[in-house]
This record gives C-alpha cells, structure tokens and sequence, in this order.
C-alpha cells in the first residue's frame, strides 16, 4: 500500500463554550480579531448572523507556526479543526491554540476539561492488492454478470468491478453519530490505476494501520 494524499485530518474536542468563558469577562469580537491576527485565516465571522454556535463559528484558511489549518469551527459544545497532515498535528494544534487563547485572553482551559474527542480521517491510496475482491470472489462474479446483463441491454461494455466496502457500528438502540469507514474505488479514476478513497472515524495513524491490517489479510487468504 501506498499512500497518495490525506486529504482530511479532522479532530472535534468536546468542551461547553460557556467553561472557557466562565464569567463572560473575555469580549468575543476581541478574541476573534486576535485568532484572526494570529493565525492568518482568509475567511472568519464578520456579521452577527456569523456567530451562530449551533451552526459553527467558522475560520477558513490559517496557518499555525507550518500547518495550514484547512477549517476551524467553534460550537456550543465543542470545537473542531482540521489539517491535511494528520489527526496527531490537529489535535496539537488544537491544544496550543486553547492554551495561547486562556492566556491571551484570560480564558479558563486545561486538558481535563475536554470530555471526549472524535475524529475523522479521509485519504486516497494505491495498492496492488484486489482489496475489494478477487476475480474469483462472488462480488467479482456478481461485477461481472451485472456487465454482461447491462451490455446485452444497453450495449456498453465497460468493465465492472465492486468499488466500495463499508463497515460500521450498529444503529440500534441509538443511530451512531460518527462516519462509518469505506474504502472505495476513487472516483473519476480508472480501475487500472489502483486508487482508492478512504474513509474512518479514526485518528490518521489508526486508520493507515486498519488499511495496511486488512491489505496485509487479503493477500494471505486469497480472497
């Protein structure tokens, strides 16, 4: 397996807006302008309707120290960014920016008050590995008479392959709120070239490891 490109590391750290602001003493127009000032961002909250915590406080387009910050959003309950490095450098990221911010502006924040995280990992990677099924398998076989009952209808005769393997959690007694994880042909992109999408609920490490786990189970049972 080969990776091509992280192309979300995602991390969501769960703390009440209203803890980091106890008292309200800090002015939020002042620590957006001093977020805005020290992290670049090309897009940030400029009109009341801007401010919605339901929908997200949203910063596009940062820099902190190296790392382009692709997405920051500020919620009631949480705050989420994301980078294209890896889940490990968000979540760095994410921690500086809170102890910078507790002491620039005399905002109340340690590690213990993050209740939970979550994250989510997309990438794209190649591989020789038939990771969605032999020719011989029976989703194979069921790719290939589904091209021959379409061709002899429509006449086209382009090749036919499984493209996506999803896993997830149960959906009973509660729906799950996080993604399930895919794999999946990449789309807009020729069987032959061996390129596939991603998708976990996971951090980044955990994910390229799932994903070079279960490559690694193909090649040994055949399948």
């Amino acid at each position: 397996m080969k990776l091509s490109a992280i192309l979300l590391a995602r991390t969501l750290w769960f703390v009440e807006s209203f803890d980091l602001n106890p008292q309200g003493k800090a002015f939020y127009p002042d620590i957006v302008a001093g977020i805005v000032e020290k992290c670049r961002f090309s897009k940030f909250p400029q009109k009341l309707e801007d401010f919605d915590e339901e929908k997200g406080v949203e910063f596009l387009g940062g820099r902190w120290g190296d790392v382009t910050v692709e997405v920051m959003k500020v919620f009631r309950n949480g705050i989420m960014l994301d980078t294209r490095v890896s889940t490990v450098e968000s979540d760095r990221i994410l921690g500086e920016a809170l102890s910078w911010a507790a002491s620039t502006f005399n905002l109340e924040y340690n590690l213990k008050m993050i209740v939970r995280r979550a994250y989510v990992s997309n990438l794209t990677f190649y591989t020789e590995v038939p990771i969605l099924g032999r020719q011989d398998s029976p989703a194979s076989k069921l790719a290939q008479r589904t091209k021959q009952i379409f061709g002899d209808i429509t006449g086209d005769k382009t090749p036919w392959q499984p493209i996506l393997l999803t896993v997830h959690s149960e959906s009973m007694p509660r729906k799950p709120i996080h993604a399930p994880f895919t794999i999946q042909r990449r789309a807009e992109t020729a069987f032959s070239e061996n390129k596939y999408y991603s998708e976990a609920p996971l951090p980044t490490d955990a994910h390229l490891a799932l994903l070079e786990g279960f490559e690694a189970d193909v090649m040994v049972s055949g399948t």
